[in-house]
Protein backbone atom coordinates (compact mmCIF):
# COMPACT_ATOMS: atom_id res chain seq x y z
CA UNK A 1 0.00 0.00 0.00
CA UNK A 2 1.53 3.64 -1.42
CA UNK A 3 1.87 6.31 1.89
CA UNK A 4 -0.65 8.12 -0.52
CA UNK A 5 -3.81 5.25 -0.20
CA UNK A 6 -2.64 4.32 3.53
CA UNK A 7 -2.98 8.54 4.41
CA UNK A 8 -6.43 8.18 2.80
CA UNK A 9 -7.85 5.32 4.72
CA UNK A 10 -6.24 7.00 7.73
CA UNK A 11 -8.15 10.29 7.39
CA UNK A 12 -11.83 8.21 6.16
CA UNK A 13 -11.19 5.97 9.50
CA UNK A 14 -10.66 9.00 11.46
CA UNK A 15 -13.45 10.85 10.14
CA UNK A 16 -15.49 7.43 10.93
CA UNK A 17 -14.81 7.58 13.85
CA UNK A 18 -15.23 11.20 14.46
CA UNK A 19 -19.01 10.68 13.24
CA UNK A 20 -19.58 8.00 15.28
CA UNK A 21 -18.04 10.40 18.53
CA UNK A 22 -20.58 13.23 17.65
CA UNK A 23 -21.96 14.52 20.68
CA UNK A 24 -24.83 17.22 20.89
CA UNK A 25 -26.03 19.37 24.39
CA UNK A 26 -29.29 21.32 24.74
CA UNK A 27 -29.93 23.82 27.77
CA UNK A 28 -34.30 24.48 27.41
CA UNK A 29 -37.00 24.98 29.05
CA UNK A 30 -40.67 26.71 29.36
CA UNK A 31 -42.01 29.83 31.47
CA UNK A 32 -45.45 29.98 32.01
CA UNK A 33 -46.90 32.77 34.52
CA UNK A 34 -50.63 33.88 34.58
CA UNK A 35 -52.52 36.37 35.95
CA UNK A 36 -56.07 35.08 37.89
CA UNK A 37 -58.74 36.02 39.19
CA UNK A 38 -59.38 32.15 41.00
CA UNK A 39 -62.31 30.52 42.60
CA UNK A 40 -62.57 26.77 42.83
CA UNK A 41 -65.32 24.84 44.58
CA UNK A 42 -66.04 24.65 47.77
CA UNK A 43 -67.71 25.20 51.12
CA UNK A 44 -68.38 28.68 50.88
CA UNK A 45 -66.36 29.55 54.00
CA UNK A 46 -63.19 27.37 52.77
CA UNK A 47 -60.47 29.08 51.06
CA UNK A 48 -61.28 27.55 48.02
CA UNK A 49 -64.42 29.02 47.45
CA UNK A 50 -63.34 32.67 48.07
CA UNK A 51 -62.34 34.42 45.18
CA UNK A 52 -58.43 35.39 45.32
CA UNK A 53 -56.60 37.62 42.85
CA UNK A 54 -53.06 36.53 42.23
CA UNK A 55 -50.26 35.65 40.01
CA UNK A 56 -49.71 32.19 39.06
CA UNK A 57 -47.25 30.14 37.81
CA UNK A 58 -47.81 26.88 35.79
CA UNK A 59 -51.05 27.02 34.62
CA UNK A 60 -51.14 25.97 30.82
CA UNK A 61 -47.52 24.28 31.08
CA UNK A 62 -45.62 23.26 34.21
CA UNK A 63 -42.71 25.79 34.46
CA UNK A 64 -38.91 23.18 33.93
CA UNK A 65 -35.32 24.13 32.51
CA UNK A 66 -33.94 21.00 31.14
CA UNK A 67 -30.15 19.89 30.02
CA UNK A 68 -29.83 16.60 27.55
CA UNK A 69 -27.25 15.04 25.90
CA UNK A 70 -27.14 12.79 22.90
CA UNK A 71 -24.60 10.67 22.00
CA UNK A 72 -24.45 8.90 18.23
CA UNK A 73 -22.29 5.40 19.12
CA UNK A 74 -22.32 4.14 15.41
CA UNK A 75 -23.99 1.64 13.97
CA UNK A 76 -27.54 3.47 14.37
CA UNK A 77 -27.37 3.20 18.29
CA UNK A 78 -27.61 6.40 20.43
CA UNK A 79 -27.08 7.23 24.13
CA UNK A 80 -28.41 10.23 25.96
CA UNK A 81 -29.30 12.11 29.21
CA UNK A 82 -31.93 14.08 30.70
CA UNK A 83 -32.21 16.36 33.07
CA UNK A 84 -35.15 18.31 33.89
CA UNK A 85 -35.97 20.89 37.13
CA UNK A 86 -39.54 22.06 37.68
CA UNK A 87 -39.75 25.71 39.49
CA UNK A 88 -42.19 28.33 40.02
CA UNK A 89 -41.37 31.54 38.55
CA UNK A 90 -43.95 33.64 40.78
CA UNK A 91 -41.57 33.63 43.50
CA UNK A 92 -38.45 31.91 42.24
CA UNK A 93 -38.82 28.74 44.11
CA UNK A 94 -37.37 25.60 43.36
CA UNK A 95 -40.06 22.54 42.37
CA UNK A 96 -44.10 22.21 42.15
CA UNK A 97 -44.37 22.23 45.83
CA UNK A 98 -42.23 22.67 48.81
CA UNK A 99 -39.46 19.63 49.07
CA UNK A 100 -40.57 18.80 45.42
CA UNK A 101 -37.13 16.78 44.50
CA UNK A 102 -34.80 19.27 42.41
CA UNK A 103 -34.63 16.99 39.11
CA UNK A 104 -38.35 16.26 39.61
CA UNK A 105 -39.16 16.46 35.80
CA UNK A 106 -36.56 14.09 34.91
CA UNK A 107 -32.96 12.02 35.56
CA UNK A 108 -32.59 9.80 33.30
CA UNK A 109 -30.17 7.50 30.67
CA UNK A 110 -31.22 5.85 27.69
CA UNK A 111 -29.72 4.00 24.90
CA UNK A 112 -32.09 4.46 21.40
CA UNK A 113 -32.09 1.96 18.01
CA UNK A 114 -34.02 0.70 15.27
CA UNK A 115 -34.93 -1.87 18.63
CA UNK A 116 -36.85 0.87 20.44
CA UNK A 117 -35.54 2.84 23.28
CA UNK A 118 -34.64 1.93 26.42
CA UNK A 119 -34.71 4.60 29.41
CA UNK A 120 -33.56 4.24 33.05
CA UNK A 121 -34.56 6.64 35.55
CA UNK A 122 -36.75 8.87 36.72
CA UNK A 123 -39.29 10.09 33.80
CA UNK A 124 -42.59 10.67 32.61
CA UNK A 125 -45.45 8.40 33.17
CA UNK A 126 -47.33 6.10 29.83
CA UNK A 127 -50.63 7.02 31.57
CA UNK A 128 -50.06 10.79 31.80
CA UNK A 129 -48.44 10.85 28.75
CA UNK A 130 -51.91 9.75 27.05
CA UNK A 131 -53.88 11.77 29.54
CA UNK A 132 -52.10 15.21 28.17
CA UNK A 133 -52.02 14.07 24.42
CA UNK A 134 -55.51 13.84 24.15
CA UNK A 135 -57.49 16.70 25.27
CA UNK A 136 -56.94 20.19 24.17
CA UNK A 137 -55.15 21.61 26.79
CA UNK A 138 -52.59 19.24 27.48
CA UNK A 139 -50.90 18.62 30.25
CA UNK A 140 -52.28 22.07 31.88
CA UNK A 141 -51.95 21.13 35.93
CA UNK A 142 -54.00 24.51 36.38
CA UNK A 143 -56.21 24.75 33.06
CA UNK A 144 -57.21 20.71 32.02
CA UNK A 145 -60.31 19.29 32.79
CA UNK A 146 -58.69 16.10 31.82
CA UNK A 147 -55.54 16.51 34.46
CA UNK A 148 -57.18 18.14 37.35
CA UNK A 149 -59.63 15.21 37.39
CA UNK A 150 -56.85 12.36 37.34
CA UNK A 151 -53.46 13.23 38.42
CA UNK A 152 -53.92 17.22 39.21
CA UNK A 153 -56.12 18.78 42.25
CA UNK A 154 -59.18 16.97 42.38
CA UNK A 155 -57.55 13.65 40.64
CA UNK A 156 -57.44 9.96 42.98
CA UNK A 157 -54.47 8.83 41.44
CA UNK A 158 -52.23 8.03 43.99
CA UNK A 159 -49.10 8.06 41.24
CA UNK A 160 -47.61 11.45 39.59
CA UNK A 161 -46.90 12.77 36.61
CA UNK A 162 -43.34 11.41 36.41
CA UNK A 163 -41.86 7.93 37.61
CA UNK A 164 -38.68 7.62 39.92
CA UNK A 165 -36.54 4.54 39.69
CA UNK A 166 -38.47 3.72 36.36
CA UNK A 167 -37.13 1.54 33.62
CA UNK A 168 -39.23 2.21 30.63
CA UNK A 169 -39.46 0.46 26.82
CA UNK A 170 -40.57 2.36 23.72
CA UNK A 171 -40.58 0.16 20.85
CA UNK A 172 -39.90 1.45 17.50
CA UNK A 173 -43.07 2.43 15.30
CA UNK A 174 -45.03 -0.05 13.52
CA UNK A 175 -46.67 2.07 10.89
CA UNK A 176 -48.45 4.28 12.83
CA UNK A 177 -48.71 2.36 16.06
CA UNK A 178 -46.20 2.20 19.03
CA UNK A 179 -46.22 0.57 22.90
CA UNK A 180 -44.23 1.15 25.95
CA UNK A 181 -44.01 -0.65 28.94
CA UNK A 182 -42.68 0.44 32.24
CA UNK A 183 -41.59 -0.73 35.53
CA UNK A 184 -40.83 1.01 38.58
CA UNK A 185 -39.71 -1.55 41.75
CA UNK A 186 -40.90 -0.61 45.40
CA UNK A 187 -37.56 -0.76 46.52
CA UNK A 188 -39.11 -1.63 50.44
CA UNK A 189 -37.31 -4.27 52.17
CA UNK A 190 -40.40 -4.79 54.42
CA UNK A 191 -42.80 -5.06 50.96
CA UNK A 192 -44.99 -2.22 52.48
CA UNK A 193 -44.29 -0.36 49.19
CA UNK A 194 -44.44 -3.11 45.84
CA UNK A 195 -43.53 -2.37 42.60
CA UNK A 196 -45.34 -0.93 39.99
CA UNK A 197 -46.42 -1.27 36.07
CA UNK A 198 -47.61 0.22 33.47
CA UNK A 199 -48.76 -0.13 29.39
CA UNK A 200 -49.58 1.77 26.58
CA UNK A 201 -50.23 1.82 23.44
CA UNK A 202 -51.00 4.50 20.05
CA UNK A 203 -51.76 4.26 16.50
CA UNK A 204 -52.04 7.42 14.10
CA UNK A 205 -53.51 7.20 10.80
CA UNK A 206 -54.10 10.38 9.01
CA UNK A 207 -56.11 12.99 10.86
CA UNK A 208 -57.43 10.02 13.66
CA UNK A 209 -55.33 8.81 16.40
CA UNK A 210 -56.35 6.82 19.45
CA UNK A 211 -54.24 5.51 22.35
CA UNK A 212 -54.52 3.34 25.56
CA UNK A 213 -52.91 3.10 28.73
CA UNK A 214 -53.15 1.11 32.24
CA UNK A 215 -50.98 1.22 35.24
CA UNK A 216 -51.06 -0.33 38.85
CA UNK A 217 -49.41 1.05 41.62
CA UNK A 218 -47.71 -0.67 44.20
CA UNK A 219 -45.76 2.52 45.07
CA UNK A 220 -47.06 6.47 45.83
CA UNK A 221 -45.33 9.09 45.02
CA UNK A 222 -44.51 12.20 47.05
CA UNK A 223 -46.13 14.55 48.01
CA UNK A 224 -48.80 11.99 48.58
CA UNK A 225 -48.65 9.15 51.13
CA UNK A 226 -46.80 5.58 51.33
CA UNK A 227 -48.71 2.55 50.51
CA UNK A 228 -49.27 -0.01 52.95
CA UNK A 229 -49.20 -3.80 52.59
CA UNK A 230 -51.91 -5.16 50.73
CA UNK A 231 -53.08 -1.84 49.04
CA UNK A 232 -53.08 -1.38 45.22
CA UNK A 233 -54.82 1.20 42.96
CA UNK A 234 -55.47 0.29 39.09
CA UNK A 235 -55.92 3.14 36.37
CA UNK A 236 -57.13 2.77 32.81
CA UNK A 237 -57.64 4.82 30.14
CA UNK A 238 -59.06 5.01 26.35
CA UNK A 239 -58.52 8.09 24.53
CA UNK A 240 -59.15 9.18 20.39
CA UNK A 241 -58.94 12.43 18.04
CA UNK A 242 -60.05 12.68 15.13
CA UNK A 243 -58.16 16.56 13.04
CA UNK A 244 -61.13 17.62 10.85
CA UNK A 245 -59.46 20.46 9.67
CA UNK A 246 -61.60 22.99 10.80
CA UNK A 247 -61.52 21.76 14.31
CA UNK A 248 -59.91 18.89 16.37
CA UNK A 249 -61.59 16.48 18.30
CA UNK A 250 -60.54 14.65 21.66
CA UNK A 251 -62.41 12.36 23.49
CA UNK A 252 -61.38 10.46 26.52
CA UNK A 253 -62.60 7.44 29.02
CA UNK A 254 -61.18 6.47 32.04
CA UNK A 255 -61.66 4.07 35.76
CA UNK A 256 -59.79 4.53 39.06
CA UNK A 257 -59.97 1.15 41.42
CA UNK A 258 -58.60 1.26 44.94
CA UNK A 259 -57.79 -1.71 46.90
CA UNK A 260 -56.82 -2.65 50.53
CA UNK A 261 -57.44 1.27 51.59
CA UNK A 262 -59.03 2.39 54.94
CA UNK A 263 -62.87 3.27 54.28
CA UNK A 264 -62.49 7.03 53.09
CA UNK A 265 -60.34 5.73 50.00
CA UNK A 266 -62.23 2.63 49.09
CA UNK A 267 -63.71 3.90 46.54
CA UNK A 268 -64.09 3.82 42.28
CA UNK A 269 -63.74 6.70 39.71
CA UNK A 270 -64.81 6.71 36.42
CA UNK A 271 -64.46 9.83 34.22
CA UNK A 272 -64.61 11.33 31.05
CA UNK A 273 -63.13 14.07 28.74
CA UNK A 274 -64.59 15.85 25.75
CA UNK A 275 -63.07 18.54 23.89
CA UNK A 276 -61.70 20.55 20.98
CA UNK A 277 -59.36 22.89 19.34
CA UNK A 278 -60.85 24.98 16.81
CA UNK A 279 -58.19 26.88 14.40
CA UNK A 280 -59.79 30.88 14.22
CA UNK A 281 -56.51 32.13 12.24
CA UNK A 282 -52.98 30.81 11.59
CA UNK A 283 -51.97 32.08 14.78
CA UNK A 284 -54.90 31.65 17.07
CA UNK A 285 -56.76 28.68 18.15
CA UNK A 286 -60.19 28.22 20.36
CA UNK A 287 -59.48 25.20 23.23
CA UNK A 288 -63.09 24.14 25.07
CA UNK A 289 -62.76 21.00 27.33
CA UNK A 290 -65.81 19.21 29.31
CA UNK A 291 -64.18 16.97 31.89
CA UNK A 292 -66.43 15.02 34.63
CA UNK A 293 -65.53 12.66 36.97
CA UNK A 294 -68.08 9.96 39.43
CA UNK A 295 -66.71 8.70 42.77
CA UNK A 296 -68.86 6.07 44.28
CA UNK A 297 -67.36 4.57 47.33
CA UNK A 298 -67.39 0.32 47.08
CA UNK A 299 -68.23 -2.48 49.66
CA UNK A 300 -67.10 -1.01 53.16
CA UNK A 301 -66.61 2.98 51.56
CA UNK A 302 -67.41 5.86 53.69
CA UNK A 303 -66.93 8.29 50.96
CA UNK A 304 -69.85 9.73 50.00
CA UNK A 305 -71.37 9.40 46.39
CA UNK A 306 -69.38 12.40 44.19
CA UNK A 307 -69.96 13.90 41.07
CA UNK A 308 -67.04 16.46 40.20
CA UNK A 309 -67.56 18.81 36.65
CA UNK A 310 -64.94 21.12 35.08
CA UNK A 311 -65.46 22.97 31.33
CA UNK A 312 -62.46 25.00 30.28
CA UNK A 313 -62.98 27.38 27.43
CA UNK A 314 -59.71 29.50 26.61
CA UNK A 315 -58.19 31.36 23.62
CA UNK A 316 -54.47 30.35 22.48
CA UNK A 317 -52.22 32.72 20.73
CA UNK A 318 -48.81 32.66 19.39
CA UNK A 319 -46.64 35.84 19.46
CA UNK A 320 -43.98 33.68 17.58
CA UNK A 321 -42.76 29.89 17.50
CA UNK A 322 -41.88 30.44 21.10
CA UNK A 323 -44.09 32.48 22.91
CA UNK A 324 -47.87 32.80 23.40
CA UNK A 325 -50.53 34.22 25.18
CA UNK A 326 -53.60 32.62 26.76
CA UNK A 327 -56.59 33.95 28.27
CA UNK A 328 -59.28 30.87 30.09
CA UNK A 329 -62.48 30.96 31.65
CA UNK A 330 -62.85 27.50 34.06
CA UNK A 331 -66.05 26.75 35.79
CA UNK A 332 -65.45 23.84 38.78
CA UNK A 333 -68.45 22.43 40.24
CA UNK A 334 -68.52 19.20 43.11
CA UNK A 335 -71.86 17.97 43.29
CA UNK A 336 -71.78 17.80 47.60
CA UNK A 337 -74.16 19.02 50.01
CA UNK A 338 -73.19 22.81 50.62
CA UNK A 339 -70.34 22.85 48.19
CA UNK A 340 -70.77 25.72 46.24
CA UNK A 341 -69.09 26.10 42.05
CA UNK A 342 -66.52 28.02 41.43
CA UNK A 343 -65.28 30.23 38.53
CA UNK A 344 -61.63 31.03 37.71
CA UNK A 345 -60.79 33.98 35.09
CA UNK A 346 -56.66 33.19 33.80
CA UNK A 347 -54.87 35.75 31.28
CA UNK A 348 -51.08 34.09 30.85
CA UNK A 349 -47.87 34.45 28.84
CA UNK A 350 -45.80 31.50 28.10
CA UNK A 351 -42.32 31.21 26.78
CA UNK A 352 -40.38 28.37 25.27
CA UNK A 353 -36.15 28.66 25.08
Amino acid sequence: MSFRSFALSALALSAAAAAQAQSSYNLYGVIDLSLGSMQLSGLSTSADNKRTTKVEPNAMTTSFIGLKGLEDLGGGMKAGFVLESFLRPDTGAQGRFDNDRFWGRAANVFLDSGYGKLTIGRQGNLLFGQVASFNPFGGAFGLSPAVRLTFGRWGNDRGDSGWANAVTYNTPKFGGASFAVSWQPGEDPDKGERSSYAVSGSYVAGPFAVGGAWQTLGAAEPPKGDFLEGQRQTFGLLSSSYDFGVAKLFAQYGKISNSGFSTTARIDTKLYQLGASVPLSSAGKLLVSYGQSSEKPVEGGTTPKTKHTIVSVGYDHLLSKRTDVYAVVMHDKEKLANFRSGTSYVLGLRHAF
